[in-house]
């Protein structure tokens, strides 16, 4: 599966599970940090034609940003106990060792075409 692939299911996951968050919440406990998910995913969503070009710095940030994400809302969800973040932290981590192994398999591939 190609990056951009992955970070469209990746962004998509947490749009739509913050999303799903918010509006499935009680309205005495709706709060706007449910849109913090969303708003990483639309972050990530303008990393698609930087990916797409495989420009190393731009790929480099949403990597990072994908880990962060990642680290974060684990923290946070293991913290408030909550399912949902706790998704959207699987998502961020498989999305991040995709991205990982890709890395190594196209500097083997340059590597191999250097000999």
């Amino acid at each position: 599966m190609k990056n951009q692939h992955i970070l469209i299911i990746n962004s998509l996951v947490l749009i739509l599970l913050g999303i799903y968050g918010y509006v499935s919440a009680k309205p005495e406990s709706k709060s706007l940090t449910a849109f913090i998910g969303p708003g990483v995913g639309i972050i990530l969503l303008f990393f698609y034609s930087t990916i797409k070009k495989q420009n190393s710095t731009g790929t480099h940030i949403m990597v990072m940003l994908t880990l962060l994400t990642g680290l974060i809302f684990s923290v946070v969800g293991f913290m408030r106990a909550n399912i949902l973040i706790l998704i959207m932290a699987a998502a961020s981590f498989i999305s991040l060792i995709f991205y990982i192994s890709d890395f190594i398999k196209r500097k083997r591939e340059r590597e191999a075409s250097k000999k």
